[in-house]
C-alpha cells in the first residue's frame, strides 16, 4: 500500500503552528494518515506572496505520489535547463542543461511554478482532507505537559502534538530548545515581481524573453558581482517571474525590516544593469522583499515528551527563492505523513519525532551547503575566478549542443542523483523497515508495554510518555 493512501491505527489530535507551505503540507498528509489537524496562523488571510518557485524531481514526485498531477499540468513549465547571461553586457556566457535521459532516471520532472499555485494547490488540498485552518491566530505560548498553544487573545487550545511549522522565528522552536533562533543578516535580498507574459510579447524589445520557454524549457540567469537576477515563466505560460538578488548595502532607506510583507518602490532599488534586462526590471512599480539571513539548524527538533515537534524553517535553515526553498517543506512534509501514519500506540510518538529528526538533519543540512556554494556560482566577482567559471558554463553550452556521450550522462547522474534523486517516501519506509519493525518486534517478544512506560529509541535515546491522549477542543 503506498504511504499516502495507509491510514494510522491510532488516530491523534494535531495542532500545526504556521500555514506556509510546510504547515499545510503537512496538515493534508496527516489527515491523509487518518489524524485530526488544525493550522494556526497569525496571518490575516492565505498567503498570496509575488514570484515562482522550483520544483525539481525531488519534490514532484512526491506531490505527483499525492494525486496532485492535473494541476501540476496546468500550473507547471518544464524546465531543462539555464542560460547564463552577464549582468553587465547581456552576452550569453553559457548553460546548464539537464538531459532527458537522466531526468527521467531521477523518477520525475524538473518544474517552475507560481508560488500562488502551488500555494492554493495545497491549501484546497489540506482543506478537502479535513484540515481546519484558522488564521488571525497569533501563538504566544507552547507548553508540552499536556500539550498546548496560548494565543493572543487568551484562548488555550489541547492537542496530542504540537508541530512548529513557523518559520525560523517560531514559538514553538522557543518551547522546544528554550530560546530563540540565532540569526545573522546574510548582506542580500531578494526582490520579487510577477510580470504579465503579453506585456513582454508586446515589446519588440523583450519579446524574445517569453521563448525561452517556447523553443526550448529553459530560464535566464544574469550574472554579476555580488547579484543576479533569474527570470521564469508561471501561471501555466501566461505570467513572467522576476527573482533579483541585490547587496543590502547598495539599496537606501530600506532599514532592518524583513519578511514577505515588505513592499519596495522601484525608485528606489539600484538596478544599472545590461539594457535588456534594466527594461524588464523597469516594469514592475513595485517589488517584494525579502532578506537572506545566515542561521543554524535547531540542536533538538523535539523536546523531552515527544510532544512537541519542529518541522520546516523552525527546524532547519532555508534561503528563500532558491531551487530547493519550497522542496525540502514538502520532504518534510512527507516523511512526517509517512512516520505517523504507522502510528498504533502512544508510545511510539517520541520514537517517530526522533525518527523524523534522524532523517531529515542530514538531509536539510546539506542542501543548505549546496544552496550557500550556489551563490558562489553567480556571484563572483570579475577575474581568474570568474573567467573559469565562464569558460567551464561555455563549454558545457558546446558540449550540449554536439551531444553528450555516455561518459557525460553518467556524470551528470553522479552530480544530481543524491539531490534530485532523493525520494522522501521511500526515506521514511526504509527507516520503519529498517528501525521501526525491529522496535515493534522487540516489544512483542518482551510482551506489550503500557502506554506510560518508557521504551528507549532504537539508536539510545530514553523519553517520557503520557498515559492519556489529550482531547483537541475549540
Amino acid at each position: 500500500m503506498s504511504s499516502s493512501k495507509r491510514r494510522a491505527s491510532l488516530s491523534i489530535d494535531f495542532i500545526i503552528v504556521g500555514a506556509g507551505v510546510a504547515g499545510l503540507a503537512t496538515a493534508f498528509r496527516l489527515c491523509q494518515a487518518g489524524h485530526r489537524v488544525r493550522v494556526l496562523d497569525k496571518t490575516s488571510g492565505p498567503n498570496r506572496r509575488a514570484g515562482g518557485t522550483h520544483l525539481p524531481p525531488n519534490a514532484t514526485k512526491v506531490l505527483m505520489d499525492w494525486g496532485f498531477k492535473d494541476e501540476l499540468l496546468k500550473h507547471g513549465l518544464r524546465t531543462r535547463a539555464s542560460t547564463f547571461i552577464s549582468i553587465d553586457t547581456g552576452k550569453v556566457i553559457g548553460c546548464i542543461e539537464w538531459k532527458e535521459d537522466v531526468l527521467q532516471e531521477t523518477g520525475a520532472d524538473y518544474l517552475v511554478i507560481r508560488y500562488r499555485d502551488l500555494y492554493d494547490m495545497l491549501y484546497r488540498a489540506a482543506v478537502n482532507a479535513g484540515a481546519r485552518i484558522t488564521f488571525g491566530a497569533t501563538v504566544t505560548k507552547v507548553h508540552a505537559n499536556p500539550p498546548r498553544v496560548e494565543l493572543q487573545d487568551g484562548t488555550v487550545l489541547k492537542a496530542d502534538m504540537v508541530i512548529g511549522a513557523d518559520g525560523p522565528r517560531s514559538t514553538v522552536r522557543e518551547a522546544v530548545v528554550g530560546w530563540p533562533s540565532e540569526e545573522v543578516p546574510e548582506g542580500h535580498s531578494a526582490y520579487v515581481a510577477i510580470i504579465p507574459r503579453d506585456v513582454l510579447q508586446n515589446d519588440p524589445e523583450l519579446s524574445d524573453l517569453t521563448r525561452f520557454h517556447e523553443d526550448r524549457p529553459d530560464y535566464p540567469i544574469w550574472t554579476g558581482d555580488s547579484r543576479h537576477v533569474i527570470a521564469f515563466t508561471v501561471a501555466g505560460g501566461t505570467e513572467f517571474a522576476i527573482h533579483a538578488f541585490l547587496p543590502d548595502s547598495e539599496v537606501d532607506g530600506i532599514g532592518d525590516q524583513d519578511g514577505w510583507d515588505v513592499i519596495v518602490p522601484r525608485e528606489r532599488l539600484p538596478f544599472r544593469f545590461e539594457p535588456k534586462l534594466q527594461r524588464l526590471l523597469d516594469i514592475p512599480a513595485t517589488y517584494q522583499r525579502v532578506r537572506l539571513f545566515q542561521r543554524e539548524c535547531a540542536e533538538e527538533w523535539t523536546d523531552e515528551s515527544g510532544r512537541l515537534l519542529l518541522m520546516g524553517e523552525a527546524a532547519h535553515p532555508l534561503y528563500p527563492c532558491v531551487l530547493q526553498s519550497c522542496s525540502m517543506q514538502i520532504e518534510d512534509a512527507e516523511v512526517l505523513g509517512t512516520l505517523f501514519s504507522r502510528l498504533r500506540a502512544w508510545d511510539q510518538l517520541p520514537h517517530l519525532a526522533e525518527a523524523f529528526q534522524e532523517l531529515r538533519e542530514p538531509r536539510t543540512r546539506a542542501i543548505y551547503a549546496k544552496e550557500t556554494k550556489a551563490f558562489d556560482t553567480v556571484w563572483v566577482a570579475p577575474g581568474p575566478h570568474r573567467d573559469a567559471r565562464d569558460e567551464a558554463l561555455y563549454s558545457m553550452m558546446v558540449e550540449g549542443h554536439k551531444g553528450w556521450d555516455e561518459s557525460k550522462m553518467r556524470w551528470q547522474w553522479d552530480e544530481i542523483c543524491e539531490v534530485f534523486g532523493y525520494n522522501a517516501r521511500d526515506a521514511a519506509e526504509d527507516w520503519w523497515v529498517m528501525w521501526g519493525m525491529l522496535r515493534e518486534r522487540s516489544i512483542t517478544r518482551e510482551g506489550s508495554c503500557p502506554s506510560n512506560y518508557s521504551v528507549p529509541f532504537c539508536l539510545g535515546s530514553t523519553v517520557t510518555h503520557y498515559a492519556e491522549p489529550v482531547v483537541l477542543r475549540n
